[in-house]
């Protein structure tokens, strides 16, 4: 008696779709004409460097976003994985 589980649908269907993505993409990449390049044009006017803000800082809200994304990150593989996280 065979068992199907909705995860191991769900695999044989990204498996399916992958290679099939993977497929047309070779064969559309094999068929594209080669890109033009430009010479690169020499300026010799620079802009003044200015100075740079302090962006990252330990309490700035850089520092809140990756943290919620690392846990929103972490919560995600946790419920779609069989590993066992502790967000």
């Amino acid at each position: 008696m065979q068992h199907n589980t909705v995860r191991g649908a769900l695999r044989g269907t990204t498996a399916t779709l992958a290679m099939a993505a993977a497929i047309a993409g070779a064969t559309s990449a094999a068929t594209a004409a080669p890109l033009a390049l430009e010479p690169v044009v020499e300026t010799s006017e620079t802009a003044p460097a200015a100075p740079v803000a302090e962006e990252f800082t330990s309490t700035g809200s850089s520092t809140i976003s990756s943290s919620v994304n690392a846990k929103v990150a972490c919560l995600f593989q946790r419920t779609f994985s069989a590993m066992r996280l502790d967000c």
